[in-house]
């Protein structure tokens, strides 16, 4: 009994051996397809980025200005002076997707429009909070369906969003939000689905004329 159990255990013990050459093989390959790939990457000349269609931020169709609160004017102040700012989504793009896609003189200019839709996002979420403070419900609606449309990655634009349509009793919209974010790539894809399952077995009604709504 005792050869045997200790046969399976030297196969056991030389599987596994073979098993992590395997990996840190894979992990070698992977540093050197990276660096490779960022060495080409550093050498990419600057494009032509002039007819790059940025993100428009749609202030008049918000009630910019109609409350007259601190707290309030302060997100409006931020978001108009994004509204002056070239804004484009680039939240999947790594630092050397950049340099590949806008070459290397635009690096920088590129960056800082990532972050501006970064700045924008939260913002986003931030004013419709704000909104539905005051009962402006449809308002805040408006907001966050735009941070959807634009892609976000704030897990709060979604939840939010659903929590007015749970107010306005509109379980189907909850529905296409739910559709829309199976497509979330964040860590908390899981949490935003389980809260809008939760919301539509409280809502599964809706009293007002869907239709009128679109």
């Amino acid at each position: 009994m005792v050869f045997p159990l200790l046969g399976l255990i030297l196969v056991g013990m030389v599987a596994l051996a073979l098993r992590y050459r395997h990996l840190n093989k894979k992990i070698d390959n992977d540093k050197e397809d990276f660096y490779e790939r960022e060495r080409r990457a550093n050498s990419t000349l600057a494009k032509d980025i002039s007819n790059i269609k940025y993100l428009t931020v749609p202030l008049d169709k918000w009630p910019i200005g109609q409350i007259d609160a601190p707290d309030i004017k302060a997100i409006e102040d931020r978001l108009k002076a994004l509204s002056d700012k070239d804004i484009l989504n680039l939240t999947h793009k790594t630092n050397t997707d950049l340099k590949e896609e806008y070459g290397v003189p635009n690096f920088d200019k590129m960056q800082q429009v990532g972050d501006n839709f970064n700045d924008l996002t939260v913002a986003i979420v931030d004013y419709a909070n704000e909104l539905m403070l005051h009962n402006m419900y449809d308002e805040a609606i408006t907001v966050l369906e735009y941070g959807i449309v634009i892609g976000t990655d704030m897990s709060n634009n979604y939840t939010m969003l659903a929590d007015c349509y749970a107010y306005k009793n509109q379980p189907r919209r909850i529905e296409t939000l739910r559709t829309q974010a199976e497509n979330y790539e964040g860590i908390m894809r899981s949490s935003i689905l389980k809260h809008l399952d939760e919301l539509l077995e409280n809502n599964t009604t809706e009293t007002e004329n869907f239709d009128a709504n679109e």
